[in-house]
């Protein structure tokens, strides 16, 4: 998610590795790392504020955040060029997207609503209700939907976005908070960590944490502007099993090979 940093980190771990911080402080085993390997690069709008990604039919369909900046947009997922785009109301901040039956849902940070549109054309349609705040969105393009608040739970809601179940996420034995962009891919949902530089591949039924792969290579290829501008943007390409990965107001869209995917 967001463009400001909200909380502090004692002095006293200013210095101690991240990602172990994060992932390994927990009682249980640590998941496996794995390290992916880029394939190709796509050029991508470096003014975009990422904040969901995924792929269709030869397309990339992304969800862009701030306030009076926030859009939706269709890109040649071969070249990046862009092939749509729509801009939202100023009122709302975009947050992650997903398709469910040909139609995008794209979800706002804090104004409860989910927005609908066309996946051909990105014409729009109804608006859906939630509570509380929206980060990360993805679909197993069954029936339902896996949202992310920023917390260490994804919700699962149905075609309706009415809530199901909670997943509280957990690595090593210890809660993941931070739970950003989410992918679904075969009975997997990969989800980026605000801040971090690794993408975690969580188990939906137990919620685990069950491996880790660290995209801290992709970021330094990049050489993000700034530290706000971080890691953010999870696609994934059925026919060949390749990954796009992308950040807020990156320059690139990676495509990468994740090991034993």
């Amino acid at each position: 998610m967001k463009h400001l940093r909200l909380f502090l980190i004692p002095s006293a771990l200013l210095f101690f590795p991240v990602s172990i911080f994060v992932f390994f402080c927990g009682s249980g085993k640590p998941p496996l790392t794995v390290i992916p390997q880029i394939v190709a690069t796509i050029p991508h709008d470096s003014t975009a504020f990422t904040q969901g990604l995924f792929f269709d039919s030869n397309r990339l369909y992304e969800s862009e955040g701030l306030y009076g900046k926030s859009a939706l947009r269709i890109l040649d997922a071969q070249n990046g060029d862009p092939i749509k785009h729509v801009t939202l109301d100023p009122r709302y901040f975009g947050e992650g997207c997903a398709e469910m039956e040909k139609t995008i849902v794209l979800i706002t940070w804090r104004e409860q609503a989910a927005l609908t549109y066309s996946l051909a054309d990105l014409s729009p349609g109804s608006t859906l209700v939630y509570c509380g705040e929206g980060w990360g969105l993805t679909s197993d393009r069954k029936g339902f939907f896996y949202m992310s608040d920023g917390s260490d739970t994804l919700t699962v809601r149905n075609k309706n976005f009415t809530i199901v179940r909670k997943i509280p996420v957990t690595s090593g034995g210890r809660a993941v908070k931070n739970l950003n962009e989410l992918e679904y891919v075969n009975s997997t949902i990969f989800a980026n960590v605000w801040y971090s530089d690794s993408i975690l591949e969580i188990n939906p039924k137990t919620g685990r944490v069950e491996r880790i792969v660290d995209c801290s290579e992709v970021v330094k290829k990049e050489q993000p502007s700034s530290s706000d501008c971080v890691l953010n943007g999870i696609a994934y390409n059925p026919s060949n099993g390749r990954f796009f990965l992308t950040g807020k107001k990156w320059k690139n869209i990676f495509v990468v090979e994740i090991p034993g995917r």
